[in-house]
């Protein structure tokens, strides 16, 4: 027979291996707090009848709606028990010395949580008869479960206080975002009725992939009878593309409205994006001047995607983008400006790449070649109806997959003087 143990004794290891194990074994029950303070002889009779359990690592003990009627002391090794989901990173640790199990032991009902092995581990299984009718019989055993229960309640309440945190936390970025995106899309026009009159025809979508993001389109009126017309796309996403096209959308404001050649203009915005700009962020960006008197067309490209010009409506292609690179970069840059005369039915399509590079559930792009399709298909017709086909089109192709990036787009038809 085995030596008296409690949780301070000490085990005389002679004799022979299974000895030793068995020895070993009745030493680590022991240590468990469970036991703290507890002549160990007399529990001998009912911790026979329960099994040390060996758990491999990632194996699942417990898991929600599992009905369970043991409580698992963990002898060595570590649990892990997760709230939410088994993949979840929230959750707590259950270490030697403590135990799991026990609410659905107190209840009777299914598990709450998942309870996985983080390291190869051992835990004695009691069954409920034996820890009711049995352990819980000694007032010690009684409070020292108490206490196990009570130390678990804290570390399951403080898991969730921080789930709950973070929960608050995120909602209240998401309405922050919420109204940083009501502020960026307030500075874009969307009334575009700016006294264009009766010889410009004009419209203009933008579809956010998130809450906030980097494209931007304007008008600008320049007196007496040219208006400015862009379109941008800021590098990277969210806040930090998000403030880098305001600072780029007031510095073209401020520069378009200066007596000044356009290359001159451009050239000004790109200095000062270029200063204070540790994060080394740029914008690609488009900026045509049209006289709607004339129909002169001026415009320069700082390595943005083309614009689509449509002779009469029809036969779309893209206008060769002169000379410049992209915009907040080189000090040095200098911007080339291209010019051509637009004449009745005449239109302009400027885009950001969120339309050309619009993916569908199979990572297919919808490409210029789809894009160029759909606006010939509408040889007639408005400003609007025109970019209502091409949303309407890049929403049917891409069939419900989540935009990659934002989509934003400038259609201008050109009614004569």
């Amino acid at each position: 027979m085995a030596p008296p143990l409690d949780a301070d004794s000490q085990v005389d290891y002679s004799g022979g291996d299974r000895q030793e194990s068995g020895l070993h074994e009745w030493q680590s029950v022991a240590r468990h707090a469970l036991f703290k303070g507890v002549p160990f002889d007399g529990l001998r009779p009912i911790l026979a009848r329960c099994a040390i359990q060996e758990l491999e690592i990632g194996q699942v003990l417990l898991a929600p709606g599992q009905a369970n009627r043991k409580l698992f002391l963990v002898l060595d090794g570590q649990l892990k028990a997760h709230i939410d989901h088994i993949d979840s990173e929230e959750g707590f640790f259950i270490g030697p010395g403590e135990c799991t199990g026990e609410i659905s032991v107190i209840d009777s009902k299914p598990a709450t949580a998942f309870v996985v092995a983080e390291a190869t581990s051992r835990v004695l299984a009691v069954a409920e008869e034996d820890l009711w009718g049995g352990l819980l019989q000694h007032p010690r055993i009684a409070r020292n479960f108490m206490q196990l229960f009570a130390e678990r309640f804290r570390a399951r309440t403080r898991v969730m206080q921080k789930a709950l945190e973070q929960q608050l936390r995120f909602e209240h970025m998401q309405k922050e975002l919420a109204i940083a995106q009501e502020i960026q899309l307030g500075m874009l026009p969307h009334d575009l009725d700016l006294d264009l009159g009766p010889e410009i025809d004009l419209a203009a979508e933008i579809m956010p992939a998130s809450l906030v993001g980097g494209d931007f389109y304007d008008v600008i009126p320049m007196p007496p009878d040219e208006y400015g017309v862009a379109i941008g796309d800021v590098s990277g996403k969210g806040v930090p593309a998000a403030l880098f096209m305001v600072r780029t959308l007031t510095l073209l404001r401020t520069e378009l409205l200066k007596s000044q050649p356009l290359e001159d203009a451009l050239r000004n915005v790109n200095l000062r994006l270029c200063e204070e700009n540790a994060a080394s962020m740029f914008a690609t960006l488009i900026v045509a001047i049209v006289n709607k008197s004339t129909g002169q067309l001026r415009y320069v490209n700082a390595g943005h995607d083309p614009v689509l010009f449509g002779e009469r409506g029809r036969d779309y292609r893209p206008l060769p983008p002169p000379s410049g690179i992209l915009i907040g970069l080189d000090e040095t840059a200098t911007y080339v400006v291209e010019s051509l005369t637009l004449r009745e039915q005449d239109v302009l399509v400027l885009y950001t790449d969120g339309v050309t590079e619009a993916m569908d559930r199979e990572h297919r792009l919808f490409t210029l070649d789809r894009l160029t399709a759909c606006l010939n298909a509408r040889r007639a017709g408005s400003a609007q109806g025109l970019a209502d086909a091409v949303t309407v089109a890049v929403k049917t192709f891409s069939a419900g997959a989540a935009p990659s990036d934002d989509l934003t787009l400038v259609v201008l038809r050109f009614l004569g003087t």
